[in-house]
């Protein structure tokens, strides 16, 4: 039996570089058409275009795999008939930009292929768990929600599906079938290996999963199955989700007639696009059941949570980030294939020097692999904590090695709030393991507080309250546009007239703003800023921001660089979370956060500790509107608070 398994294992290995390799090498090597060395004279790939793999292209231009100044990227607008051929070749400067020819729709079926295959590793359930009747209800119910998406989006798919007729109705019917067919496999795998997976929730930092040209990840289809189907099964969950359709109405009547369009960037999968009634109502119940399924996928699964094995998977994500995030800043092979098979949102960084400065003198942070240095940042960070808080008596090579390879990922991150708690929460674990007395604590709190001292600079403290608390509602009004200010620059140019409590509030916020080096970012926040009453209260939708960069133009450059501004996030998952669910609903998710960490924070120390981490730096990072960080987080939330996150939600 144990050798039909190794057999099995081995075939499927052959099978997933088979899979790898040969899209990208189908070529006709014996014809007449040989590639030429790659010079300013590009007429020859001008001519053949379609005519040359990217494999056999290599063959004859190995120093394309390693040499930086040439840059692989995918032509996701091309015939199916060109898939993986070379589909031109231009230079800007010393650059050549090599364009190989992907299809939407065959890479829909191939990243998903690819990593169900991947999945398919794990040890699987004795027995056998076959689909019934509401799954395949889940199942059809999600894959027209994401056709609707496609229709109601046109604007973002015209391009990527242009051999199809979005306006047919034959085509929607074969992307039904797409949908349908990728839900199909995925809820068959992943139920029956379900168990296992939660366990290896930290590789979902490297297996980023987003599909090349779509705007939703691989998982979110497996996600929204799972929450119709609790929908269905569950009575609490009908009811909050009564509510839930008055608001997805809410936000979907405020779209009509509006038509703002947002390029999602390095956001795609949970940044929506196309602002319309249609694709508001459809994206937002997309959403709000992949939400709900992440929920009941990690509540059922957390009597399965090992936390050695856990760490042991944080470690080797980390060790991996790092290794492929630089192999991909030197090698355009590397950047090209990791983009594709490992999903990212956004190519690998070329800063191939890991702690470089700007011509400012100031430290530039390093994303590698990942497409936020902050996010990953915070992952290094965390897993460093988790391997603290889970550590052994004896811990091997591996593991110190694993947690060197992440500290040298937080410091090339340059995320010094990530730092900082990391080093308050180990503090603080150390106090409670020990029982310290009042002076060893007030001796090891002391390098803490100098080091946050630093971290703020010393200097900082030493402004007026009043130049530091208003600093962002200045930054607010010089990038805005005196023809177009936002309600919130309007509300807030006058703070010192309004009543006493809300002034006070945001003055605080500000010079918080001011402390961590948010001023000039939560400036041009607010400079978009635009609210009517209602969306102040039940905000614009889930992962909407289309409207927050579509509504009000603003002053396109830096102010003190001179820069493009480009797209800039707010660097805050709390003031997005204002944005998607207003004041209501914000204020509803926070209380209910810091109820949890108040009730548990004795039940579960270690997870306390990690919560506590996450919280602070949600505060000042954008890690919500990553799949990877939104599923990490949301996991140990539920750990915490094992039956009372259910109770109170649901």
């Amino acid at each position: 039996m144990i050798e039909l398994l190794k057999k099995q294992s081995l075939m499927k290995v052959l099978f997933l570089i088979i899979l790898i390799i040969i899209p990208f090498s189908i070529s006709d090597y014996f014809d007449e058409v040989i590639p030429e060395k790659i010079s300013s004279d590009l007429r020859f790939y001008e001519i053949n275009t379609c005519s040359i793999s990217l494999f056999e292209f290599l063959l004859h231009n190995p120093n394309v795999i390693y040499q930086d100044h040439y840059k692989i990227r995918f032509n996701n607008y091309s015939s199916i008939a060109c898939f993986g051929q070379i589909t031109g070749i231009d230079q800007l400067g010393y650059d050549f930009y090599i364009s190989i020819g992907t299809n939407t729709l065959i890479n829909l079926y191939l990243q998903s292929t690819v990593w169900l295959f991947l999945i398919s590793f794990l040890p699987r359930k004795k027995i056998y768990e076959k689909l019934k009747i509401l799954d395949y209800v889940s199942l059809v119910s999600t894959a027209t929600i994401l056709t609707g998406l496609i229709y109601s989006e046109n604007r973002f798919y015209q391009n990527a599906f242009f051999e199809l007729d979005l306006l047919s109705k034959k085509s929607y019917l074969y992307l039904y079938f797409y949908f349908f067919t990728i839900g199909y496999f995925s809820l068959n795998i992943l139920n029956n290996r379900s168990s296992k997976i939660i366990n290896f929730l930290p590789l979902g930092f490297l297996f980023i999963g987003l599909f090349s040209g779509m705007n939703f990840y691989f998982l979110s289809i497996y996600f929204c199955i799972i929450g119709i189907k609790y929908l269905f099964k569950n009575k609490s969950v009908r009811k909050i989700f009564s509510v839930l359709n008055f608001l997805i109405f809410f936000w979907s009547f405020n779209a009509i007639g509006m038509f703002y369009y947002l390029k999602p960037d390095k956001v795609r999968g949970l940044s929506h696009g196309d602002y319309n009634f249609l694709s508001v109502a459809f994206w937002s119940y997309f959403i709000i059941f992949s939400i709900i399924g992440l929920f009941f996928f990690i509540r059922n699964k957390k009597n399965s949570v090992n936390y050695e094995s856990f760490k042991n998977n944080i470690l080797i994500s980390g060790f991996l980030i790092l290794v492929l995030g630089y192999l991909g800043s030197s090698m355009p092979f590397f950047n090209f294939m990791n983009y594709y098979y490992f999903g990212q949102t956004k190519y690998g960084t070329t800063n191939q020097n890991l702690f470089s400065v700007d011509s400012w003198g100031v430290t530039e942070a390093w994303r590698g692999f990942f497409p936020s240095a902050e996010t990953v940042g915070e992952f290094f960070a965390l897993g460093i904590l988790i391997s603290f808080l889970y550590r052994g008596n004896r811990n091997s090579f591996l593991t110190y090695l694993g947690v060197f390879t992440l500290f040298f990922g937080l410091l090339a991150s340059n995320n010094r709030a990530a730092l900082f708690t990391l080093l308050l929460c180990i503090v603080l674990k150390i106090n409670k393991e020990n029982k310290l007395k009042s002076t060893t604590k007030f001796l090891i709190f002391i390098p803490v507080g100098l080091i946050l001292l630093y971290f703020i600079r010393f200097e900082n403290l030493l402004y007026s309250f009043d130049f530091s608390s208003n600093k962002i509602i200045n930054m607010g009004r010089s990038y805005s546009l005196e023809s177009n200010l936002s309600s919130s620059i309007q509300y807030l140019s006058n703070i010192e007239d309004k009543n006493f409590f809300i002034r006070s509030i945001f003055l605080l916020f500000g010079f918080l703003a001011f402390l961590i080096n948010r001023s000039e970012l939560w400036g041009i926040f607010l400079a978009r800023f635009n609210p009517s009453g209602s969306e102040l209260l039940f905000g614009t939708g889930p992962f909407i921001l289309s409207n927050h960069y579509g509504e009000i133009d603003i002053f396109n450059k830096r102010v003190f660089t001179g820069t493009e501004l480009g797209f800039l996030l707010p660097h805050s998952s709390l003031l997005l979370i204002f944005v998607f669910l207003g004041v209501i609903g914000g204020l509803v998710l926070i209380l209910l956060m810091i109820k949890v960490l108040f009730e548990e924070r004795t039940r579960n120390h270690d997870l306390f500790l990690i919560t506590v981490f996450i919280s602070i730096n949600l505060i000042k990072s954008d890690s919500i509107l990553y799949l990877p960080s939104l599923m990490l987080y949301l996991c140990f939330f539920i750990l915490l608070s094992k039956k009372n996150l259910e109770k109170e939600l649901f």
